[in-house]
């Protein structure tokens, strides 16, 4: 790896933000009294595929992280580690190690997939000391599912990297109702209210769709564009 220094985090919990479709994976520093949280937004099946794996409940059938698990195990393939260790645009970018004989190789992978990998193949889980201290959520209660539900009762919110440049992560909550008015001139143009209204529920059906699309492709940043044309929208709906 690339990165001079790796913070071993471990897999807390994964929780609703936004709405119950919208999960955040937390992720929290292993060996520390007030240790630094990463929410990651992630899909609702690898989600889901986390969950089950963090509650060991089996599947009927294998699911896909399971195949790949007999998988590696059959072909006496390790998974040394993996690394969550950079984020663009709020999309987070990690790798996977893997071990074969004399043979070291990191994949590029997201990290919700990373993540349930590491989880049945019992892997560390690391987050470069770069990225934690830009993008981690400092708490002061020791209690983390007590800092993760003061998280949570600011759902209405998003949670944005200042641009202040300091040293210490800090961070400003951006309600949706602010960034709605941010990006309102070109969304709506000239529209009044009224027409802007009208069949805004069908606009995001579609958006929900092509963001789905984004991402099974793997096409983040379009993902990404994706993703905040919604908040917008939904934004103008709810209020």
């Amino acid at each position: 790896m690339n990165e001079t220094e790796l913070i071993e985090m471990d897999v807390v919990k994964v929780s609703p933000y936004l709405r119950e479709d919208r999960p955040l994976l937390w992720l929290s520093e292993r060996d520390s009294v007030y240790p630094r949280l990463l929410p990651i937004a992630i899909g609702e099946f690898e989600a889901a595929a986390i969950q089950m794996q963090l509650d060991q409940t089996e599947p009927e059938r294998p699911i896909s992280y399971d195949l790949i698990t007999s998988i590696v195990d059959n072909l006496d393939v390790t998974v040394q580690q993996v690394v969550i260790h950079a984020v663009k645009d709020q999309i987070y970018y990690a790798r996977v190690a893997i071990e074969r004989g004399e043979l070291l190789e990191n994949i590029d992978s997201r990290p919700s997939d990373a993540v349930a990998l590491a989880l049945r193949t019992v892997s560390p889980i690391y987050v470069s000391a770069e990225l934690l201290e830009t993008a981690g959520w400092r708490v002061t209660d020791a209690n983390i599912d007590v800092a993760i539900s003061k998280f949570s009762a600011s759902d209405d919110q998003l949670l944005s990297p200042s641009q202040s440049g300091e040293s210490q992560a800090t961070y400003t909550l951006v309600t949706k109702s602010a960034k709605d008015e941010n990006q309102r001139a070109h969304l709506v143009g000239e529209e009044t209210e009224t027409a802007r209204a009208e069949g805004e529920e069908d606009v995001i059906g579609e958006l929900h769709t092509r963001l789905e699309q984004a991402i099974v492709c793997e096409e983040y940043e379009e993902a990404a564009r994706i993703r905040d044309e919604i908040y917008c929208l939904e934004g103008r709906t709810n209020s």
